[in-house]
Protein backbone atom coordinates (compact mmCIF):
# COMPACT_ATOMS: atom_id res chain seq x y z
CA UNK A 1 0.00 0.00 0.00
CA UNK A 2 2.81 2.42 0.87
CA UNK A 3 4.32 2.07 -2.61
CA UNK A 4 1.02 3.31 -4.07
CA UNK A 5 1.25 6.54 -2.05
CA UNK A 6 4.33 7.55 -4.03
CA UNK A 7 2.34 7.31 -7.27
CA UNK A 8 -0.24 9.91 -6.17
CA UNK A 9 0.21 13.48 -7.37
CA UNK A 10 0.15 16.57 -5.16
CA UNK A 11 -3.28 17.38 -6.58
CA UNK A 12 -4.61 13.95 -5.57
CA UNK A 13 -3.20 14.41 -2.07
CA UNK A 14 -5.00 17.77 -1.84
CA UNK A 15 -8.29 16.11 -2.74
CA UNK A 16 -7.73 13.38 -0.14
CA UNK A 17 -6.74 16.05 2.39
CA UNK A 18 -9.94 18.07 1.90
CA UNK A 19 -12.11 14.94 2.05
CA UNK A 20 -10.37 14.01 5.32
CA UNK A 21 -10.89 17.54 6.69
CA UNK A 22 -14.61 17.29 5.87
CA UNK A 23 -14.93 13.89 7.56
CA UNK A 24 -13.06 15.06 10.68
CA UNK A 25 -15.14 18.24 10.90
CA UNK A 26 -18.37 16.24 10.49
CA UNK A 27 -17.34 13.69 13.15
CA UNK A 28 -16.27 16.50 15.51
CA UNK A 29 -19.61 18.29 15.29
CA UNK A 30 -22.14 15.45 15.41
CA UNK A 31 -23.41 14.10 18.75
CA UNK A 32 -21.56 11.09 20.12
CA UNK A 33 -23.54 7.92 19.48
CA UNK A 34 -23.25 4.99 21.90
CA UNK A 35 -20.17 3.61 23.51
CA UNK A 36 -17.00 3.17 21.45
CA UNK A 37 -15.92 -0.34 20.47
CA UNK A 38 -13.02 -0.04 22.92
CA UNK A 39 -12.13 2.63 25.42
CA UNK A 40 -9.09 3.65 27.42
CA UNK A 41 -8.19 6.70 29.45
CA UNK A 42 -7.40 9.74 27.25
CA UNK A 43 -8.58 7.93 24.12
CA UNK A 44 -10.03 11.24 22.89
CA UNK A 45 -6.59 12.87 23.02
CA UNK A 46 -5.02 9.97 21.12
CA UNK A 47 -7.73 10.29 18.46
CA UNK A 48 -7.09 14.03 18.15
CA UNK A 49 -3.33 13.52 17.83
CA UNK A 50 -3.82 10.71 15.30
CA UNK A 51 -6.23 12.72 13.17
CA UNK A 52 -3.89 15.70 13.04
CA UNK A 53 -0.89 13.45 12.35
CA UNK A 54 -2.76 12.13 9.28
CA UNK A 55 -3.83 15.64 8.24
CA UNK A 56 -0.21 16.79 8.54
CA UNK A 57 0.95 13.89 6.38
CA UNK A 58 -1.65 14.61 3.69
CA UNK A 59 -1.02 18.34 3.68
CA UNK A 60 2.73 17.85 3.65
CA UNK A 61 2.47 15.54 0.62
CA UNK A 62 0.42 18.28 -1.09
CA UNK A 63 3.09 20.94 -0.53
CA UNK A 64 6.50 20.20 0.86
CA UNK A 65 8.77 23.25 1.04
CA UNK A 66 9.86 24.47 4.48
CA UNK A 67 7.80 27.67 4.14
CA UNK A 68 4.67 25.71 3.35
CA UNK A 69 5.43 23.29 6.20
CA UNK A 70 5.37 26.19 8.66
CA UNK A 71 2.18 27.53 7.07
CA UNK A 72 0.67 24.04 7.23
CA UNK A 73 1.43 23.74 10.96
CA UNK A 74 -0.29 27.07 11.65
CA UNK A 75 -3.24 26.27 9.36
CA UNK A 76 -3.84 22.89 10.98
CA UNK A 77 -3.55 24.37 14.45
CA UNK A 78 -6.08 27.01 13.40
CA UNK A 79 -8.38 24.22 12.16
CA UNK A 80 -8.08 22.48 15.54
CA UNK A 81 -8.98 25.71 17.34
CA UNK A 82 -11.89 26.25 14.94
CA UNK A 83 -13.23 22.76 15.74
CA UNK A 84 -13.13 23.48 19.47
CA UNK A 85 -14.89 26.82 19.04
CA UNK A 86 -17.54 25.21 16.82
CA UNK A 87 -18.04 22.42 19.37
CA UNK A 88 -18.69 25.01 22.09
CA UNK A 89 -21.76 26.19 20.14
CA UNK A 90 -23.30 22.74 19.65
CA UNK A 91 -24.69 22.28 23.15
CA UNK A 92 -23.76 18.58 23.16
CA UNK A 93 -19.99 18.88 22.68
CA UNK A 94 -17.44 20.59 24.91
CA UNK A 95 -14.54 22.76 23.83
CA UNK A 96 -11.21 21.82 25.36
CA UNK A 97 -7.80 23.45 25.35
CA UNK A 98 -6.36 19.99 26.00
CA UNK A 99 -7.81 18.86 22.66
CA UNK A 100 -5.97 21.69 20.90
CA UNK A 101 -2.73 20.57 22.58
CA UNK A 102 -3.44 17.00 21.43
CA UNK A 103 -3.93 18.35 17.89
CA UNK A 104 -0.63 20.23 18.12
CA UNK A 105 1.06 17.07 19.44
CA UNK A 106 -0.10 15.13 16.38
CA UNK A 107 1.05 17.89 14.04
CA UNK A 108 4.48 18.18 15.65
CA UNK A 109 4.91 14.41 15.93
CA UNK A 110 4.45 14.14 12.17
CA UNK A 111 6.78 17.08 11.48
CA UNK A 112 9.55 15.65 13.68
CA UNK A 113 9.09 12.18 12.18
CA UNK A 114 9.19 13.58 8.66
CA UNK A 115 12.29 15.67 9.39
CA UNK A 116 14.04 12.64 10.92
CA UNK A 117 13.11 10.50 7.90
CA UNK A 118 14.39 13.15 5.46
CA UNK A 119 17.61 13.55 7.48
CA UNK A 120 18.23 9.78 7.38
CA UNK A 121 17.64 9.79 3.63
CA UNK A 122 20.13 12.63 3.28
CA UNK A 123 22.74 10.71 5.26
CA UNK A 124 22.21 7.62 3.10
CA UNK A 125 22.67 9.58 -0.11
CA UNK A 126 25.86 11.14 1.26
CA UNK A 127 27.02 7.72 2.55
CA UNK A 128 27.34 9.07 6.09
CA UNK A 129 26.61 6.70 8.93
CA UNK A 130 25.84 7.61 12.47
CA UNK A 131 27.68 5.22 14.74
CA UNK A 132 26.90 5.35 18.44
CA UNK A 133 29.88 6.30 20.60
CA UNK A 134 29.58 3.00 22.47
CA UNK A 135 30.39 1.16 19.23
CA UNK A 136 33.28 3.48 18.34
CA UNK A 137 34.98 3.39 21.72
CA UNK A 138 33.39 0.32 23.32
Amino acid sequence: MVQHLYKLSKKQFKVIFFITVAVILYKALIPSVGEPLFYFKNMDKVLHASAFFVLSFLLNRSSSSIHTRIRNILALLGFGIFIEIAQSFTGYRDASVADVFADLTGILLFQFSYSFFKFRQYLKTKKISITPLSQKFG
